[in-house]
């Protein structure tokens, strides 16, 4: 039976995709709902949970009509977008009816190929190509599909169906199944001749009626999804490293005037121009079109943000949401919509060009698409503007600026980019295509925002060069190290026309992959390898050192410490002491100063400062001079509180070989595990201190419960208490990759310790 109306079959409605160039996004609409990946997280186990009770091993016939193979497939792509593995049993069963099953109506056939492009394209790649042929040669000479497909000449087709066939296709074309171009080229040709003219679009097109948005959000995925594969920025072709056809995009109209309408009629409780019934699938429309395009909000509006909280406190007490097939919409909304973002393309002005921010359109699309689950779980990417506060940028660790101009930002914009490297994000600039005009002014803005930190060409040893693969070749990458990571990356060769092109390789060798390996060894860099937060976690940013809370004037009886200047890059965490004394004053309501001068220890000023700090990175060597006045100070009741900064092996033997210098014939050995700093009876008690990850895996072990301390005693009292591995990059809040240490929260407990025991020794 034809379905005459688009209200008829809700379990059948479409996945969404869309465009990036017109979406505009907006610091306005942080919705006030509070909803959090906990809650996200709950729900979608509920959801899954209630479909393994209706979609079971047996659910889906080798033969059977498009209801009765559609909708347990349908949850079947749910539950591995939610996370269950392709070898559960059950779903293992699932997958291998889902192969077997024949290929007869556009709908179960569409799903079939995302279902098996999403469990294993490598395992099941021939049942995928056939199921692909298969929608090819069903598609009619309109560009449409109808039902059953059969003889391309004759047949009306509809949107539904057309924009399922499409989706099928284009997972099939991700995992490798070539698709005849004139396929692409028929339905773009539909969707752009089919638009109303309010931008929107309907079931059938009779050239009038009311659009709604479940139709709207498949008309522009449709056609994002035939642009992708038309319209990739021309032929690939890497000339003098440059890319002829960068920036050559012309605007998309009927998808320009697509996101509008979805923008204008934005709603999360109903489908726009629909009715109720149709709000799952509506709803999972709008997260095809923010994942894929990589935008925040639909106008001003935070689509996953509104969606999520809906679907949250809509959920019935059985885990599901109307019908199957709503359960299996609002979970791939859910699971796959609070995917972390990676990474965000920054989107700035430009007098004469307003698309020069996004020069190349699918470059982080397809880096993202890359980088997959390499980093521990999906990634997504989106645009953003300095326009939203510090913590929604945070929301990546990564913020990309790339141009053939740099932008003008103007005196609060860069502030808020230093604000974004020293709070642990990680700025990630190109030349694209090798711009000279972008690199003077990006030479420019580092001299200005962080002229403090030098900029320089990254050698082969850096560890982004095998954070994730190992690369022989530096690309020419330059960098930034804001206190002990590198917070700023800059390419002045082209990266993001590499990224975009996708496969391109000439006689020389694989470019583009060589560009992907290379973002996604940034990537791999910025996040550490570590938990990446979801879309709704809440970022907390370390305090700023201009708001650390140290005061003005040094307060009567307050204890004072110094940071002891060496050449081994003395100055490494710079803001950590700041920070530790913030957390000191706060926590244990204990006045300390961390004076801002740093000392030599030959400086006759030493004396005044009981408590001197000592972190680095490179080997280095005090003078004579320099030894006596130290050890001097030492032994008048001063006390040296050191750490390895990472953790980094060449810094520790020098500062064994200093202890050596200073006390020959005092043992520097651990300090015992009943003491003070361990038990809690100053401070914090410490229990097992966890490793970094980095740590963790060199040493086979997440922590210590061993004193990890070590001490030279004189006296009774420790004159210097030293850590081989880091503490002090959890005070400065930047979660560097290379960093051999400890994590934050027993970092700081550490810390805390420490400082407390100098002072009341």
């Amino acid at each position: 039976m034809r379905r005459r109306t688009i209200d008829k079959r809700p379990w059948r409605a479409g996945m969404v995709l869309a465009c990036l160039a017109a979406a505009v996004l907006s610091a306005g609409d942080i919705a006030a709902q509070e909803v959090t990946s906990e809650q996200v997280a709950d729900a979608v186990a509920k959801g899954v949970a209630n479909l393994r009770g209706h979609v079971r091993p047996g659910s889906i016939p080798a033969r059977g009509s498009h209801r009765t193979k559609g909708q347990p497939m349908l949850g079947v792509l749910a539950m591995l977008n939610a996370g269950v593995p392709a070898d559960d049993p059950a779903v293992a069963r699932l997958l291998n009816e889902v192969a077997a099953s024949e290929n007869q109506y556009t709908y179960t056939v569409a799903l079939k190929c995302q279902v098996l492009a999403a469990a294993d394209p490598k395992k099941y790649a021939a049942a995928l190509k056939e199921a692909a042929m298969w929608l090819a040669a069903a598609q009619l000479d309109n560009g449409m599909w109808t039902y059953t497909g059969g003889d391309a000449r004759r047949g009306r087709g509809d949107n539904s169906n057309t924009q399922y066939a499409l989706l099928g296709l284009h997972e099939a074309a991700k995992a490798g199944v070539e698709i005849p171009k004139l396929v692409w080229e028929r339905s773009r040709r539909h969707f752009e001749n089919t638009q109303l003219l309010d931008g929107g679009w309907t079931y059938y097109f009779t050239g009038r009626g009311q659009a709604y948005g479940s139709m709207t959000a498949a008309g522009v995925s449709s056609l994002y999804i035939c642009g992708q594969r038309l319209h990739v920025g021309g032929p690939k072709r890497f000339v003098n490293g440059k890319y002829p056809s960068c920036g050559r995009y012309s605007q998309n109209k009927p998808i320009a005037a697509g996101l509008a309408w979805l923008a204008g009629h934005f709603a999360v409780n109903t489908n726009p121009g629909g009715s109720r019934s149709w709000l799952y699938y509506y709803l999972y429309g709008l997260e095809r079109v923010g994942m894929i395009a990589g935008v925040r909000s639909f106008g001003e509006h935070d689509w996953y943000r509104r969606g999520a909280e809906q679907l949250v406190t809509t959920q019935r007490g059985d885990g599901g949401w109307g019908q199957v097939y709503d359960t299996a919409f609002a979970i791939l909304f859910l699971a796959k919509g609070n995917r972390p973002v990676l990474i965000q393309k920054l989107q700035w002005k430009h007098s004469k060009n307003p698309a020069e921010w996004n020069r190349n359109i699918h470059d982080l699309e397809n880096l993202t698409a890359f980088i997959g689950d390499k980093l521990g779980k999906p990634v997504t990417w989106q645009s953003t503007t300095l326009a939203l506060p510090l913590t929604e940028l945070r929301v990546s660790p990564i913020l990309f600026i790339t141009g053939h101009e740099f932008p003008e930002f103007n005196a609060e914009e860069k502030a808020k980019l230093r604000r974004f490297v020293e709070s642990g994000g990680t700025l990630l600039c190109e030349a694209c295509c090798g711009s000279k005009e972008y690199h003077e002014g990006f030479v420019k803005f580092a001299a200005e925002v962080f002229g403090d930190y030098q900029l320089r060409a990254l050698v082969a040893s850096h560890p982004v060069f095998g954070s994730y693969y190992e690369m022989k070749q530096t690309y020419g990458l330059h960098g930034i190290d804001v206190g002990c990571r590198t917070g700023v990356f800059y390419s002045p060769n082209a990266l993001s026309c590499l990224w975009e092109m996708r496969d391109y390789r000439d006689s020389r060798g694989k470019w583009s992959e060589t560009a992907l390996k290379l973002g996604t060894n940034v990537a791999a860099y910025a996040t550490g390898k570590e938990h990446l937060p979801n879309r709704l976690d809440k970022v907390v940013l370390p305090e700023a050192v201009e708001h650390a809370g140290q005061p003005l004037e040094i307060p009567r009886g307050a204890v004072r410490l110094a940071r002891l200047v060496h050449d081994g890059d003395y100055n490494a965490d710079p803001h950590c002491l700041q920070n530790l004394c913030a957390m000191i004053r706060d926590k244990a309501k204990v006045s300390v100063v961390a004076h801002a001068k740093h000392l030599k220890a030959t400086d006759e000023k030493i004396f005044q400062y009981p408590i001197l700090f000592m972190t680095g990175h490179h080997p280095f060597k005090l003078s004579d001079e320099e030894i006596a006045a130290l050890r001097t100070h030492l032994k008048r009741g001063g006390i040296l509180v050191a750490d390895s900064c990472c953790g980094r092996k060449q810094f520790d033997a020098s500062f064994r070989a200093m202890v050596k210098q200073i006390f020959p014939d005092t043992p520097f050995k651990a300090l015992p595990g009943d003491h003070p700093i361990y038990t809690g009876r100053i401070g914090l008690p410490l229990g097992e201190l966890h490793y970094r990850k980095i740590l963790a895996d060199e040493l086979a072990s997440r922590g210590t419960t061993r004193p990890p301390l070590e001490a030279v005693t004189i006296d009774g009292r420790a004159a210097i208490l030293y850590s081989k591995y880091d503490w002090t990059c959890a005070l400065e809040g930047d979660n560097p990759y290379s960093c051999r240490g400890y994590i934050d929260e027993d970092g700081r407990k550490l810390a805390l310790n420490i400082i407390l025991y100098a002072i009341g020794y």
